[in-house]
């Protein structure tokens, strides 16, 4: 069974197809807001894999800000970009699935893809 980092992975390799050439070939707003959708999801769950390594049990939510907070509340570390940016990136959960009016710069999501990899290689530092 897949854990929630390797979830994780697959959003993020969905994001970067959808942000692509081959994935979005005329550029479409509409699949670019879904690459936004699948980095947020992403970090959620690598969030709450680490919550879960942590033996914390963690809370049914899409805000990453509440995430954050519960993490470094027991002592780990998540850099200080990403929570400057969490509310920005919380929003892409539900806005880029059904608000029409939506719109997320590509290089928002690129930045957004970086803060992931990021916290993924300070989880896997404190697992492996």
């Amino acid at each position: 069974m897949s854990n929630l980092l390797d979830r994780a992975e697959a959003d993020i390799a969905i994001s970067r197809l959808l942000l692509s050439p081959e994935g979005n070939p005329y550029n479409d707003e509409m699949i670019t807001d879904q690459a936004a959708y699948h980095v947020q999801q992403a970090i959620e769950k690598a969030l709450k894999f680490q919550t879960e390594m942590m033996g914390i049990e963690y809370r049914k939510t899409h805000n990453l800000i509440g995430l954050i907070a519960e993490l470094e509340k027991h002592g780990f570390k998540v850099s200080d970009e990403l929570k400057s940016r969490a509310f920005l990136i919380s929003d892409w959960e539900a806005s880029s699935r059904y608000n029409d009016d939506f719109f997320v710069v590509k290089e928002d999501i690129e930045t957004a893809i970086a803060l992931y990899e990021q916290l993924k290689a300070d989880i896997l530092k404190r697992i492996l």
